[in-house]
C-alpha cells in the first residue's frame, strides 16, 4: 500500500488547473487567429460575391459558387506560375540542405581548425550585408538575372538555420559515437551520411520546412530578378492578379458589367490565394511528427 501511495502522481492543485485551462484557451485563440484567414479565403472563394462585399460571410460560405475554380483551371498563366514555384522551391530547398547540413556538421566539431573565426564570419553576415544594389550588380555580372539561379544561389545558406543544425549536431549526437565510428574504420563522410543524418530527421524536417516556406512565399527576389513572364513564380502572378483590376476600364463600362467584372476578379483572387497555400498544407502532415520533436531542439542538454 505504501509503495502504491508513493507511486501515485500528486493531484494537481487549483493553481495548476487554472494555469492549464488558461494555456489551452490561449493556444485555442492563437490557433483560430492563425487558421481563420485561410478558412475565410476558402469560404469566400466559393461564396456569392455580393454577400462577401456586404459582409455576410464570416464562418460558413454563402451558397456554392465554383466559377472561380473553373476559370482557374482554364488560366494557363496561373498554372505556369504554379509549376515555376514548385520547381524553384524543390531545387532551392535541395541546394539549401546540401549546403547547410555539411557546414553545420563541420562547425559542430571542436577539432576543426579556425572554428571560432569561421563561425564569426558566418555570424557577421547576419548583421551586415552588401545591400540591394551591390547584390544586383553581382547577380548581373554572374549572368544569373532572369534565371532560376538568381533565386536559389544567393540565399543558399541561412546562417540562422545553420546555427540550429549546428546546435543539434553538438547536443544531439554524442561525441563518443563519432569517436567510436572513427575507431571502427568509418570515414568522416561515412559517419555524416550513415549516422549523423539518419539521427537528425527531426532537425532536417524543421530546416526543410523553413527553407521550403521561404522559397514558396518569396516575392521580392523574383520581382527583382525575373523578367520573363513564363518564368515568374506564383507569388508574382497572384500580386499581378490582385493589382490588375483596371479601374479606368471599369469607369468606361456600364455599371452592371463593371460590377460583374469586379465580382469575378474578387473570387479569382480568393481562389488563387487558397490554391497557392495548398502545397504547404499538404506538406505539413507528413512533417508533423518531426516538427513536434524539432520544437525542442537545443532546449534540453545533458
Amino acid at each position: 500500500m505504501k509503495g502504491t501511495t508513493l507511486n501515485r502522481s500528486p493531484k494537481p492543485g487549483l493553481d495548476d488547473r487554472i494555469f492549464d485551462h488558461a494555456v489551452r484557451l490561449y493556444l485555442l485563440v492563437l490557433g483560430v487567429m492563425a487558421l481563420y484567414p485561410l478558412w475565410f479565403v476558402l469560404i469566400a472563394s466559393v461564396s456569392n460575391p455580393s454577400d462577401i462585399f456586404l459582409g455576410r460571410v464570416f464562418v460558413l460560405p454563402s451558397g456554392l459558387n465554383l466559377e472561380a475554380y473553373e476559370k482557374l483551371v482554364h488560366t494557363p498563366k496561373i498554372w505556369t506560375g504554379y509549376a515555376n514555384s514548385i520547381l524553384y522551391t524543390a531545387v532551392g530547398t535541395c541546394i539549401n540542405l546540401a549546403v547547410t547540413l555539411p557546414a553545420a556538421f563541420a562547425l559542430s566539431k571542436k577539432a576543426l581548425p579556425g572554428r571560432g573565426i569561421i563561425s564569426m564570419f558566418f555570424i557577421f553576415t547576419m548583421i551586415f550585408s552588401g545591400g540591394l544594389i551591390p547584390t544586383f550588380m553581382l547577380i548581373r555580372s554572374l549572368h544569373m538575372v532572369d534565371t532560376i539561379w538568381a533565386l536559389v544561389i544567393p540565399g543558399a545558406l541561412s546562417v540562422f538555420n545553420m546555427l540550429i543544425a549546428k546546435s543539434f549536431f553538438e547536443g544531439g549526437i554524442p561525441e563518443s559515437l563519432y569517436e567510436a565510428a572513427i575507431i571502427d574504420g568509418a570515414s568522416k563522410f561515412q559517419f555524416f551520411f550513415r549516422v549523423a543524418l539518419p539521427l537528425s530527421k527531426a532537425m532536417i524536417a524543421v530546416i526543410f520546412l523553413y527553407y521550403a516556406l521561404s522559397h514558396w512565399n518569396d516575392y521580392f527576389t523574383a520581382l527583382i530578378y525575373i523578367r520573363t513572364p513564363d518564368k515568374q513564380p506564383l507569388t508574382i502572378i497572384i500580386s499581378q492578379l490582385v493589382a490588375t483590376l483596371d479601374t479606368t476600364l471599369l469607369e468606361t463600362m456600364p455599371s452592371e458589367e463593371a460590377y460583374h467584372l469586379l465580382m469575378e476578379k474578387s473570387l479569382m483572387k480568393y481562389a488563387v490565394v487558397f490554391v497557392g497555400a495548398v502545397p504547404m498544407i499538404i506538406l505539413y502532415p507528413f512533417l508533423q511528427k518531426y516538427l513536434i520533436q524539432g520544437v525542442m531542439l537545443g532546449a534540453v542538454k545533458g
